[in-house]
């Protein structure tokens, strides 16, 4: 039996929804291809008929129609013009083939449609819509399907409209006055018209086939549309597409491309229903949830120049499917996605998640239509004026949850972060509160460092009288078996401490500079390091108004700070004329201002013997440790920093600058 993207009721074919759902928008191009229908009918309203026209043929830019009975509205019904929307997709269809369109609902005052919480709709993938309809008939309530049947034959459209008290009616009771009245125009149509495809919510085909079925309840429906007193257009920008669309916009992007690629002439190529089913089925949403994150991952490697390696990737995947699993999804969502990014990586990543899963590129700049600003509560025009939204659809899924992202500010005008960067790039400062967890970390490489040694200096002797500094349990079991003999530990006093520390994540010895800039910090207080370093040019990469980060490509820390000429200045390159790189000049500084006996050298690989013989000439030892001894997600705390333009912008920096404190 082939599969059929719809239900037969006589000569309609019915297409149950959930609104603003792609899975649904292809099972409506897919049965239009199959049926090829004489008459498309849609659940909107008919007194809305000519805006919502004008705004579908408008997309891929989106559009919101706002309505209401004042002319001076604090609250509008509104209907977001969702290019992955069911009832939309049919209405393209007939415009593209000048299939006869017909609005078969009608508006009403008060009415806020609930939200439902279903079974995900990604399960049309893999089942046909008549079973996916039979499970969710019996996910609804049965105190409110109950109440509903009850109801249906009590229920009076003609007192509806005549009682002015139209307020008195509930959400069920008027759910019911538009399921006849729906039926009751599908009662006219169907006689004039052979096929008729018919696109309505899910929740409310149950109630028009039995009007459909009990045609004396609604023999006497009948009613003058009387248009809203306002009605507009609104133009939605791309990046307030993830307030109107149910799915993430880069799904919807997706859709669109979709749709664009697989024009009427490859539709007309096809020969069979299976071979249709099977190009609709390679638009693939799971694939697309593996393309963000991985999006994500060349965006945040490129700026970061931090890898994900697989493993990470493969945790990443794992985490979020296991999200998505708790809520019973088979997808998961922006939420979903977001935990995983920022658990599992960082917040950076989650961000970069975030910028991708919510872009949509369409935006209108010809100002025909007014452009209504955005949030999760409502919108703003162009004149500041709130307005309320109220969804006239049902939301079939969970309430939108907050963004685990702490909120980032934008610019208020282009290229206002660049102008405050330019006024002070003379006077750089550094972001305290990330100053203490970069100390913090030089003083964990120290005491790295001296433990170390202190391992390096321990000998394992036969115990004879004294167990000295601890029995070396591991020796003792070894040899246990053998000699029967006690081992313990001698450890040496470590002569010296450290003060000075170099850490080279680059030794940037290329043609090309990577890391041009080159400073020299010194302590604004005796809790901070003298610090040298050579990094990328800051006020390449600005998160905020003279707020820029860099990576650091190597670095010199000396605490307590003492006096430390400028390292890369041109007047002492007499110092280091000997040197190779920026590296090799960071740890000859180490030598030459170190007051303490230990120098650290943390590198990929240890330094020229010359340096070795230089500390030893100047009475200091070089303790030198890999690079991979620490973890990257650990080293990210001194190798990405901030540079302020000013004193003044550590005022604000805690709203742009986000340190890890765990």
């Amino acid at each position: 039996m082939e599969s059929q993207p719809f239900i037969k009721y006589k000569n309609i074919y019915v297409i149950p929804s959930f609104h603003s759902r792609i899975e649904f928008a292809k099972l409506v191009k897919e049965a239009f291809y199959q049926v090829y229908p004489d008459l498309i009918a849609v659940e909107l309203p008919i007194n809305i008929y000519e805006e919502i026209n004008e705004a579908v043929d408008r997309l891929p830019y989106l559009s919101l129609i706002g309505y209401a009975d004042s002319l001076k509205p604090k609250r509008l019904n509104f209907i977001p013009i969702d290019p992955g929307d069911s009832i939309i997709e049919a209405i393209r269809i007939s415009h593209e083939h000048e299939t006869d369109l017909e609005f078969v609902d009608f508006s009403v005052k008060d009415y806020h449609p609930e939200s439902m919480q279903l079974p995900d709709d990604h399960a049309l993938s893999s089942i046909e819509l008549t079973e996916f309809y039979n499970i969710v008939q019996n996910c609804l309530e049965e105190g409110w399907s109950q109440e509903k049947e009850s109801l249906r034959t009590s229920i009076d459209f003609n007192e509806y409209v005549h009682n002015e008290e139209v307020g008195g009616y509930d959400n069920v009771e008027i759910d019911i006055l538009r399921e006849q009245y729906m039926a009751s125009n599908l009662l006219e149509l169907m006689p004039l018209y052979h096929r008729i495809l018919f696109v309505c919510g899910m929740a409310h085909w149950e109630g028009i086939r039995f009007y459909l079925e009990h045609t004396s309840l609604v023999e006497e429906v009948d009613i003058d549309v009387i248009p809203h007193k306002y009605i507009k257009i609104y133009n939605i920008r791309g990046s307030d597409a993830r307030f109107i669309l149910k799915e993430l916009p880069y799904h919807t992007d997706q859709w669109v491309n979709f749709r664009t690629e697989l024009a009427d002439t490859v539709f007309s190529s096809i020969k069979t229903p299976e071979e249709l089913h099977t190009l609709i089925e390679t638009f693939d949403k799971n694939l697309h949830i593996r393309e963000i994150l991985l999006q994500a991952r060349n965006a945040y490697q490129e700026e970061y120049k931090e890898i994900l390696d697989l493993h990470k990737l493969k945790t990443l995947f794992q985490y979020t499917r296991n999200l998505a699993i708790t809520e019973d999804r088979l997808l998961p969502h922006l939420f979903h996605l977001l935990i995983a990014a920022k658990n599992v990586v960082d917040d950076n990543y989650a961000w970069k998640v975030l910028e991708i899963a919510t872009h949509y590129p369409y935006n209108d700049d010809s100002d025909k239509y007014e452009t209504l600003e955005l949030t999760m509560e409502g919108g703003y025009d162009v004149e500041g004026r709130y307005i309320k939204l109220r969804r006239s659809q049902p939301s079939y899924t969970e309430d939108q949850k907050d963004i685990p992202l702490k909120e980032r500010p934008e610019e208020h005008y282009p290229g206002e972060w660049k102008d405050q960067w330019e006024e002070g790039k003379w006077n750089t400062v550094s972001y305290p509160p990330e100053d203490r967890l970069e100390e913090d970390y030089f003083a964990f490489i120290r005491k790295k460092a001296i433990k170390n040694l202190k391992d390096q200096r321990i000998k394992i002797e036969e115990f004879q009288s004294s167990i000295k500094d601890g029995i070396a349990i591991k020796e003792t079991i070894r040899d246990w078996g053998i000699k029967q003999k006690i081992y313990v530990k001698n450890e040496q006093q470590i002569q010296g401490k450290v003060d000075t520390l170099v850490v080279i994540f680059d030794e940037d010895d290329g043609k090309e500079e990577n890391y041009p800039y080159k400073l020299t910090w010194w302590a604004e207080h005796d809790k901070e390091s003298n610090l040298a370093f050579y990094s990328t040019n800051p006020g390449e990469y600005l998160i905020g108004p003279g707020i820029s980060h860099v990576e650091v490509g190597g670095l010199l820390s000396i605490f307590p700070p003492v006096y430390l000429a400028q390292v890369f200045a041109t007047h002492n390159d007499y110092l280091y004329k000997d040197m190779k790189n920026k590296a090799e000049r960071l740890l000859k500084a180490a030598i030459l201002y170190s007051r303490e006996k230990h120098i650290v050298y943390v590198a990929k690989k240890p330094p020229r013997t010359y340096f070795n013989s230089l500390a030893g000439v100047k009475h200091r030892n070089i303790v030198y440790i890999p690079l991979d001894n620490f973890s990257q997600e650990s080293l990210k705390t001194i190798k990405h920093i901030h540079i302020l333009a000013g004193k003044d912008k550590r005022r604000i920096a805690h709203n742009y600058i986000f340190l890890n404190k765990a």
